[in-house]
């Protein structure tokens, strides 16, 4: 359900607010906020709590938000604030960087190596998935020494496994086949 939540709700602000030309004011104002949301869970459990009435989390989410965001997205919060779904906003903002992110032309991509990339090492190969998937990367770096060796690139719903460590799987795999 969170999914669907965050989509629905992303979906119609993208659409609003590429009609008013500022999904990227938007895009911007809802990563700030899921930062917001994410150091501050007292504020979403307030928002949230069923003791506390509509009137009295609207003026909290007024005198926090208004004047600080744009109208949409001071309106999109207090909408989520009705319905009780203020907990939602990270899912609404992941989804809503995602259709950004596809309108923009930008793929976020993934990379898992034994040890961090060398800047130039990073920079050749933004250049190659940019050429790969013709779209602008934006490369995220994580380590994971169990890989050996390599590097495992995900980008969406692919995931290109170049690992020492996959390698020597698949190899004790095969010799398995050949001994049992």
């Amino acid at each position: 359900m969170t999914d669907s939540v965050g989509k629905v709700y992303s979906e119609a602000i993208f659409e609003l607010a590429a009609e008013q030309s500022c999904a990227e004011t938007v895009f911007e104002e809802l990563e700030a906020l899921k930062t917001v949301w994410n150091e501050n869970p007292g504020l979403v459990k307030v928002l949230r709590a069923p003791t506390v009435g509509i009137s009295e989390k609207l003026g909290i989410t007024e005198k926090i938000f208004k004047g600080r965001v744009s109208d949409m997205v001071y309106n999109l919060l207090c909408v989520i604030t009705e319905k009780n779904r203020a907990d939602y906003l990270p899912e609404i903002a992941d989804a809503y960087k995602d259709k950004w992110y596809d309108a923009s032309g930008i793929a976020e991509v993934t990379v898992t190596s034994c040890e961090p990339l060398s800047d130039a090492l990073k920079e050749k190969l933004i250049k190659k998935l940019e050429t790969v998937y013709k779209k602008k990367v934006i490369l995220n770096e994580k380590t994971d020494s169990s890989l050996i060796g390599g590097i495992v690139v995900n980008y969406g719903n692919t995931m290109l496994d170049g690992s020492v460590k996959s390698r020597l799987e698949a190899l004790q795999k095969q010799i398995k086949g050949i001994i049992a």
